[in-house]
């Protein structure tokens, strides 16, 4: 049909068999029938409030579960799903997203929204089971899924996540007697705790395990419909097993290593990258406040603190502000923002837009002039991107800290680039490309070492020696050493250190508006890698602190 979108789900084979069913029942066609089921399973969902939709059990749980190896066989089945592209985003805003799951992500992180509206779709018109989902309550609602999940969540928590949640514990315990409000640190314990409990999370099978333990617990038998209502409504019995699950002790986890070894994989890393990501976010609300809320006579500059950011200062001209207009008053904003003269973000509901000025000889706001070049660096960026980029342009990528940072901090311009842009001469862009050269056969030089002292056969040492000086080769050999362990072949590039501020400095300081286009998209890019980079940093923390010791 003209107009649909094609697609692919995955489902188990018993979900597969009642579309079949389905089918024959209409006298459709297997496409017509995905189509007209998701159509009236969408407009359902969408009449009701997000906490009481529908989601099917398979998705709380994750079945049929993904191969856990390589070259495992698959038990889930595709689907091709043909329907309109609208009906399609449709289908997905009104399903279930558990805490941490995005779209684009992970295997283990990645959202199956479409699979479970197609799901339920074909669950609510034609029941179906098999041998793992037999006797569990096949629909239940957003809400209940979500208190279901995170029970197992508390059952599995990390000592990072417990450090975090049982920190906010005694926050709230100090003030449950008392008037007296909440200091700022405070409220970002208690926010950070909210955000790490309700909106990120890490996934792995043991989660998923734990979900299933505790659903053939609660949502099997004559009381699976109670039970799932107390799961809607988490209230004090709930909060008590949320409780009890979050403060078990180590106990019983070191006696059963004890006796089965260190076999068992250590969750830690993850608990710790889970309150990373919690922080950031609190981070980043913390920062668009900043920018909606200020006014020229406020602060310009401030510091995004590790270890949830690298710790980089932001500055901001002095004049340069943001506005969140209400709806029926944002179309010049709009406009502003598709002739690329502007950016705009979402914020509390609403679109706000940045950067403004203030007009002088009348109420409202007008553009930077000149801001174009930037603006067209973040085409092709995320609503939920855009705050970031913002947070890049206003970095200061030649501030000294009075503390040494974690990470380095500075904007390398590849030696081509700064010589292009006339940063440097065409010989001190070979005399860069000169040492980065030698510093790539001393890597290359030390990994056959390393390979050597490894116990690397002969025959590959051979093979490393030949390929020194090809870089792909060299690179090629080194991705399938048997005795990597875990060091990596990184080749150094030929880069040049931007001694500059902020790309925002630079375009007040009338820079041209190609340099301020690459500046804008290389300030972004580093500061994104500074960020996995901070990421891998709070994992490797987590277990230096809190990681398992026999």
């Amino acid at each position: 049909m003209a107009g649909n979108k094609e697609t692919n789900v995955r489902l188990a084979p018993c979900a597969l068999e009642a579309l079949s069913r389905i089918t024959v029942r209409r006298g459709t066609s297997r496409d017509e029938t995905v189509r007209q089921v998701l159509a009236e399973h969408v407009a359902l969902q969408e009449q009701e409030h997000p906490e009481d939709r529908l989601t099917h059990i398979s998705t709380v749980l994750r079945y049929p579960r993904p191969p856990r190896w390589r070259g495992d066989p698959r038990t889930d089945v595709p689907l091709r799903v043909r329907a309109p592209a609208g009906l399609l985003e449709r289908a997905r805003a009104v399903s279930l997203r558990l805490p941490g799951q995005h779209p684009r992500a992970y295997r283990d992180y990645q959202g199956r929204m479409l699979t479970d509206a197609v799901t339920t779709a074909i669950a609510r018109d034609e029941p179906f089971d098999d041998d793992f989902l037999s006797g569990l309550l096949p629909l239940l609602r957003h809400g209940a899924a979500l208190g279901l999940w995170r029970l197992a969540a508390a059952a599995t928590s990390t000592r990072p996540e417990k450090a975090c949640l049982l920190e906010a514990r005694v926050v709230r315990a100090a003030h449950r007697r008392t008037d007296v409000p909440h200091d700022f640190d405070e409220q970002y314990i208690l926010r950070v705790a909210e955000v790490l409990e309700r909106e990120e999370s890490w996934h792995a099978l043991t989660r998923f395990e734990s979900a299933t333990g505790l659903a053939r617990r609660f949502l099997t038998g004559p009381g699976a419909k109670e039970r799932e209502q107390a799961l809607w409504e988490q209230d004090k019995p709930w909060e008590k097993l949320y409780e009890g699950l979050l403060l078990a002790d180590d106990r019983e986890e070191r006696r059963w290593r004890r006796r089965q070894g260190s076999t068992s994989y250590d969750w830690t890393g993850r608990g710790g990258t889970a309150v990373w990501r919690a922080r950031r976010r609190v981070d980043l609300e913390y920062f668009e406040d900043w920018l909606v809320e200020r006014t020229r006579t406020d602060p310009a500059a401030g510091v995004m603190e590790e270890p949830a950011s690298p710790g980089w200062l932001l500055r901001i001209p002095p004049a340069w502000l943001a506005h969140a207009p209400a709806p029926a008053a944002s179309g010049p904003y709009t406009a502003w923002a598709e002739q690329r003269r502007l950016l705009a973000f979402p914020c509390r509901n609403r679109q706000a837009f940045w950067p403004l000025l203030q007009c002088e000889d009348a109420p409202g706001h007008r553009p930077v002039p000149g801001f174009e070049p930037v603006a067209a660096a973040a085409d092709g960026l995320r609503p939920g991107q855009v705050l970031g980029f913002i947070e890049a342009v206003l970095i200061d990528w030649n501030h000294e800290p009075a503390e040494e940072p974690l990470l380095r901090i500075a904007l390398d311009v590849p030696a081509d680039q700064a010589c292009r842009f006339g940063f440097i001469t065409a010989e001190e862009q070979h005399r860069l490309m000169a040492r980065a050269r030698a510093a790539t056969l001393k890597i290359m030089d030390d990994f056959i070492t390393w390979s050597a002292d490894d116990g690397a056969g002969e025959s590959y040492l051979d093979k490393l020696r030949e390929a020194r000086g090809d870089t792909r080769a060299f690179h090629r050999l080194a991705r399938s050493s048997p005795s990597l362990k875990g060091r990596k072949f990184v080749v150094p590039h030929a880069s040049w250190t931007w001694p500059g501020g902020s790309v925002a400095a630079e375009l007040v300081a009338g820079a041209r508006p190609e340099l301020l286009e690459w500046l804008a998209g290389a300030a972004h890019r580093s500061s994104s890698l500074l960020l996995e980079q901070a990421m891998q940093a709070a994992w490797q923390r987590a277990f230096d602190r809190h990681g398992f010791r026999m």
